[in-house]
C-alpha cells in the first residue's frame, strides 16, 4: 500500500527524450542561489516555518515546490499570491517556456522519488536524463531568484515519497548549493493531527479518502524522518535537525541556528516570531491550509499528544528506533 500522502509516480514506458530543451535558459547575470531545503515529513510546522523565514528580504519561500508542475496544469489550483499558477508573477514566465509540463514531471518524478532514490545514491543516473533534471532546475530555481531578487530559495517539499531524493538531486545533478534542515515533530502529535483533522488534500478537495487514512502516517512520518536523517552524512555541516517543540519553545535560538545554516542574518525574523507578529506565505505551493491567511506563531509547548492503543503500538512496532534517535 501507499505509505504517505503523496500522488503515485508515474514511469513513463516511451523511449527518453528531453522534456526541457526548449526551456528558458538562466541569465548569466543572475547568479545561483542557495537552496535551503525543508526535510522531513508533514505535520511538522513546515509551512508555518516556511511563512516565518519568508519575511526575510534574502529568502525566496515557495512551499512544497516539487508539486508545481502537478498543481500548474490544474485549474482548482493556486498559488498562495492568489493567482493561478500560469498567471503567477513567480512562476508564470517560468511555465511558459515548459514544452511537456507531463514530461518534465515524469523525469523529476523518476529521479527524486523514492523509488529512484538508490540509484541516485549510487550514481546510475542517465547522462541525459541527469542533464535533462539539470536543465529544469537551474531554470526554475534561478528564475525564481531573478523575479524575488532573493539569494536563498526555500523548498520546503520534504522527504516523503515524491520528493525522497529531491534535495540530492538538487546537490549532485543540478550543482546547487543545498542547505538541509531536517525539521521533525512527535510523531504521536503528527499522526493525532491526522486522526483530528484529516488530510491536507482531502479537506481541500483535491481527492477523496483513502482506506486507512490515518494509519498512513505511522509509515510515513518513519520512512520520510529516516530519509531525512541520512541526509547528515550526505550535506555534512550543511544539514542542521531541529524539533518543532524547540522552535516554539525558543525561536530566537532556533532562527538563529538556521540563518548560520543560510548564510543570513534571522534575529529580525526572531523578533518578529516573539512579538507575535503576522506572517504572510510568499508564493508558495502546497503546503497547510493555513497557508492561505495570515499566521501568529503560538509560543507555548503543546500538551504531550496521546494516540489510540492499536495506534500507539503500531508506532512503536513501524519505528523503533527512529522517534528516539530525533530525541523523541
Amino acid at each position: 500500500m501507499a505509505l504517505d500522502d503523496d500522488t503515485t509516480r508515474v514511469i513513463s514506458s516511451k523511449p527518453f527524450t528531453d522534456p526541457v530543451s526548449r526551456m528558458l535558459t538562466p541569465s548569466p547575470a543572475v547568479p545561483r542561489p542557495t537552496i535551503l531545503y525543508i526535510a522531513g515529513y508533514s505535520r511538522a510546522g513546515s509551512t508555518m516555518l516556511d511563512m516565518v523565514l519568508g519575511r526575510h528580504g534574502d529568502i525566496a519561500s515557495t512551499g512544497e515546490l516539487v508539486y508545481l508542475l502537478d498543481d500548474a496544469p490544474q485549474e482548482s489550483r493556486i498559488c498562495t499570491c492568489g493567482a493561478r499558477f500560469g498567471d503567477c508573477p513567480v512562476y508564470g514566465g517560468w511555465l511558459e517556456t515548459v514544452p511537456d509540463i507531463a514530461a518534465l514531471k515524469t523525469l523529476q518524478r523518476e529521479i527524486e522519488s523514492r523509488d529512484g532514490l538508490e540509484a541516485l545514491k549510487a550514481g546510475r543516473v542517465p547522462e541525459e536524463k541527469a542533464a535533462a533534471y539539470r536543465d529544469y532546475a537551474v531554470s526554475l530555481y534561478t528564475h525564481i531568484a531573478e523575479t524575488t531578487g532573493a539569494r536563498i530559495i526555500l523548498d520546503s517539499s520534504k522527504s516523503a515519497k515524491d520528493a525522497a531524493g529531491r534535495p540530492l538531486a538538487l546537490a549532485r545533478l543540478a550543482g546547487f548549493d543545498v542547505k538541509v534542515l531536517h525539521l521533525s515533530r512527535d510523531p504521536r502529535a503528527t499522526i493525532r493531527s491526522y486522526i483530528d483533522k484529516g488530510s491536507n488534500w482531502v479537506l481541500e478537495g483535491y481527492r477523496k479518502p483513502r482506506p486507512l487514512e490515518s494509519w498512513r502516517p505511522i509509515m510515513g512520518w518513519t520512512y520520510a524522518n529516516r530519509i531525512a536523517t541520512d541526509l547528515a552524512a550526505d550535506f555534512g555541516d550543511d544539514y542542521l535537525h531541529l524539533r518543532y517543540e524547540d522552535f516554539i519553545a525558543d525561536p530566537g535560538r532556533a532562527l538563529q541556528a538556521i540563518g548560520a545554516l543560510a548564510g543570513t542574518d534571522l534575529s529580525e525574523v526572531a523578533r518578529a516570531v516573539v512579538e507575535g507578529d503576522p506572517f504572510l506565505a510568499g508564493h508558495n505551493v502546497g503546503g497547510n491550509r493555513n497557508r492561505l491567511e495570515p499566521q501568529k506563531i503560538i509560543l507555548k509547548t503543546p500538551e504531550p499528544a496521546r494516540l489510540p492503543l492499536l495506534r500507539e503500538l503500531a508506532l512503536r512496532a513501524v519505528s523503533g528506533s527512529t522517534p528516539h534517535r530525533l530525541g523523541y
